[in-house]
């Protein structure tokens, strides 16, 4: 029956990859050798708030670590786990203790060799509490986790070198989604005497062993990097990427510059999106991602601290209204939280729907019938891009229909824009979450389990935090994906979240890019190492 299940689940997710997928796999023409050299200008969406791995909390800053820093393992296209410093590793039987046979020769930026003890200096600095790592709940569950916090113990017990080129990682419980936890961007190896010489301006100047080298960073401005050439998967074909920042998300700017050609690629407005499709005069790409952009709503806020109310505002946006004449078809509307592609995914099982007069029921029910009693909601989004700005003018004309008035705010300065979300200081916020491993967890746990550093809601059920914890150590996989469809249900009934919509990947590229690859994590997970250009 096993066996079965996970043939229809490839059998769906083929036919889901025909459904969406355009020129996803490679740009590369078998025909053509790769040329080295050449500047790729790519455009970033906001400034990133840090470039410290384990400090990162955006995807802006995803982008860039990904292309300096290597971890243990990392993704390919189609999501695998394979090597990247780790060239092998085993896994105990009782799931408890994970080893990794490291690279000879594998160089930090500064030219020194990385080492086991380099992964303990980075897992151990996650994991202590004077770096306020919004990682180190991943860590939980190795050995000594604990204690190390509280002074009982000198070093982490479960991180161990066993000899200079094998690293162990010994857990106090099996930990179903730790392998690819290790493929995210936060767990990257560090050099001890770059990090500590100057820590707090290591964000602004990091040294890792990727495939490309900072160089420099004009705040709101640009970001350097330059091919590595002691890389140990060999030199990169490009010399140079130059991120471009933009603020706001101004699509439509950042299109303009593309067609004028200041840069390789481009998101792409919707409304131009048929246009490109056509016209190939560009290249173009378009794969599902695994992603979710929602409404939030902080539970801990009045009125939004009301479980009706909070039901009421799901009920009172016309979603298929907002997907028809705003998004014209190129998103994926969606009514749950696990995305669609992921594991665990289901279809509708709870779907609220446009129900105004439901709302106004709900909205009595709680004491406020027609909005009365309520005050106007501050709403935040730091995109302020034309589609952006027409959706959340809908979204109020709608729920001023029932009683419930918002008064939008702008803030295009991402880490302030961050800020305002981890201090609990947004009533209603809009955000998108971008998968950083393909596990539902990376969902479900990082954006509702109460102890998370991205639970921006400050949503709180003891029940999801008991059955989250469960569903991580369960290492029966058909079991462990009903746990998390079990949970969905009963996020979606709290309705801490409106969820809107699952994202396309959809870029445009110059006609002489070659060697793109993209895995449903996006365009942060994009590997430059392999792009090169011909012209």
């Amino acid at each position: 029956m096993r066996f079965k299940f996970l043939i229809f689940v490839l059998i769906l997710l083929f036919f889901f990859t025909l459904l969406f997928d355009r020129n996803s796999f490679s740009t590369e023409k078998r025909s053509e050798v790769p040329r080295q050299g050449g500047t790729y200008r790519r455009p970033l969406e906001f400034n990133p708030k840090t470039l410290d791995p384990a400090l990162s909390v955006d995807i802006h800053a995803v982008t860039v670590i990904q292309q300096i820093f290597d971890g243990l393992v990392q993704f390919d296209k189609d999501l695998n786990i394979i090597p990247a410093i780790a060239k092998s590793w085993k896994v105990s039987p009782d799931g408890l203790i994970y080893t990794f046979f490291l690279r000879e020769g594998a160089k930090f930026h500064n030219g020194r060799e990385v080492t086991a003890e380099d992964f303990i200096y980075s897992f151990t600095r996650i994991i202590d509490p004077k770096t306020k790592s919004p990682a180190a709940y991943l860590l939980e569950k190795v050995v000594g986790f604990k204690e190390f916090p509280e002074g009982k113990i000198s070093n982490v017990k479960g991180l161990r070198a066993i000899d200079k080129y094998t690293f162990e990682i010994k857990l106090t419980e099996p930990y179903s989604p730790f392998l690819s936890i290790l493929g995210m961007n936060k767990f990257k190896v560090l050099p001890k005497e770059e990090v500590e010489r100057s820590e707090i301006l290591f964000w602004k100047s990091p040294v890792g062993t990727g495939p490309f080298k900072f160089v420099s960073m004009k705040e709101g401005e640009e970001i350097v990097l330059e091919a590595n050439p002691d890389y140990f998967e060999g030199r990169p074909f490009l010399d140079k990427i130059i991120l471009k920042i933009f603020h706001g998300a101004p699509r439509e700017e950042i299109f303009r510059r593309f067609r004028e050609g200041d840069l390789e690629d481009s998101f792409i407005p919707f409304k131009d999106v048929e246009e490109i499709i056509k016209s190939k005069q560009y290249i173009f790409f378009q794969k599902p991602i695994l992603s979710l952009r929602f409404y939030g709503m902080n539970t801990q806020t009045k009125p939004l601290n009301l479980k009706k109310v909070r039901k009421a505002i799901n009920l009172a946006i016309p979603k298929e209204e907002i997907g028809k004449d705003i998004l014209k078809g190129m998103a994926h509307l969606t009514n749950g939280i696990i995305p669609l592609g992921m594991p665990g995914y289901q279809r509708g099982k709870v779907s609220f729907g446009y129900q105004p007069e439901k709302a106004n029921e709900l909205l009595r029910e709680a004491g406020h019938p027609e909005g009365k009693g309520l005050l106007p909601i501050e709403f935040w989004s730091a995109a302020k891009a034309e589609l952006a700005v027409k959706e959340l003018e809908m979204l109020k004309t709608h729920l001023a229909k029932i009683g419930i008035t918002l008064n939008i705010q702008y803030e295009t300065n991402w880490p302030k824009f961050q800020e305002l979300l981890s201090l609990k200081k947004a009533p209603m916020f809009m955000y998108a979450w971008y998968a950083d491993f393909p596990d539902p967890d990376n969902f479900l746990g990082i954006l509702f389990h109460s102890k998370s550093k991205y639970n921006y809601t400050a949503y709180h059920n003891p029940e999801v935090d008991r059955l989250l914890d469960k569903a991580r150590g369960e290492r029966d996989y058909l079991k462990r994906m009903e746990m998390y469809r079990k949970i969905e249900e009963i996020i979606l009934d709290d309705a801490p979240i409106v969820p809107m919509v699952n994202h396309l990947f959809q870029m445009v590229y110059q006609p002489y890019v070659r060697g793109v690859e993209v895995s449903t994590l996006g365009g942060p997970y994009i590997p430059m190492k392999k792009i090169w250009l011909k012209k």
